[in-house]
Parts: structure tokens; C-alpha cells; sequence
């Protein structure tokens, strides 16, 4: 294979992973990910007050609001929203509720996956980036002994 035949298998090695690599990303998070069903009864509002705190049974994925996938209330007024979330004590605060009432809450959410699996989360965080640098360097590889030649 000539110069210009080594050209267009490099462009063609940096289109596909321009194409594959955010498929590699959502795979990278759902392997570090398990969503969890966590059931919260009686969650009451005072008087004039529509928020209320949830202590988690799992730590929410990453410290942040985003890993909450969805809260459902069996309250039809409510329209419950993911606010703040306190990482020391696993405390999601939740807005969106109708005073003065108590409800059951369903909130989905990720957490961790891994942490059964000691150092399986840092490996799994660096892959993505591993595979990356191992398909420049075969493009550039691939390059290089094309111009050679």
C-alpha cells in the first residue's frame, strides 16, 4: 500500500472512532453503574412547606442530583424534583411536594456498581482512554510505515 492508500485507512481509523467512541463512553458508565428502586413511605410536609429530605439506602452515583433517574410520588398534586443532595449523610432533598401532606415516594437512581471490585472502577475510568491512545497509535503507526515504504 502506497502513501496516499495509508492516508485514507488513517482517516477512515479516526472517522470510526470518532463514531465508536461515545458508544465506548455510555458502555465505560453503565458498567461503573447499577440503578437501584428505593421505596420512601410517609414523607410528610408541614404547613406552607413543599420540600422533604430522603435518606438514600445507596450513595447516589458521582454526589450528584444528574444520577437521580426518576421520583414518583403516589400523591396526584405532587410533582416531585431531585433539589440537593448531602453526600456525608446520603440525604436527597426533594422539591415539587404539596403542602401539608404525606406521600410515598419511588426514587430510581444510580450508584456505584463496583465496589465490591477493588480497583475495578479506576480501571474502568481509564479504558475508554487506553483505547484511545492504542487507535491513534496504530493510525499513526499504520502512517508511518506507509510514508516509510
Amino acid at each position: 500500500m502506497g502513501r496516499s492508500g495509508s492516508v485514507i485507512v488513517g482517516i477512515i481509523m479516526v472517522a470510526v472512532m470518532f463514531v465508536l467512541f461515545p458508544i465506548v463512553m455510555d458502555s465505560t458508565h453503565s458498567l461503573q453503574t447499577d440503578e437501584y428502586v428505593q421505596s420512601e413511605a410517609a414523607v410528610a410536609t408541614g404547613a406552607g412547606v413543599t420540600a422533604a429530605d430522603v435518606v438514600l439506602d445507596e450513595a447516589l452515583w458521582d454526589d450528584a442530583t444528574a444520577s437521580v433517574i426518576s421520583i414518583t410520588s403516589d400523591e396526584v398534586t405532587d410533582v416531585p424534583v431531585a433539589n440537593t443532595y448531602t453526600a456525608g449523610t446520603q440525604t436527597l432533598n426533594v422539591t415539587g411536594l404539596a403542602a401539608d401532606d404525606s406521600r410515598t415516594l419511588t426514587i430510581t437512581y444510580e450508584y456505584d456498581g463496583l465496589t465490591d471490585y477493588t480497583g475495578m472502577g479506576a480501571m474502568v475510568a481509564v479504558a475508554p482512554l487506553l483505547l484511545f491512545l492504542g487507535v491513534i497509535g496504530a493510525v499513526v503507526g499504520g502512517l508511518y510505515v506507509g510514508f516509510k515504504n
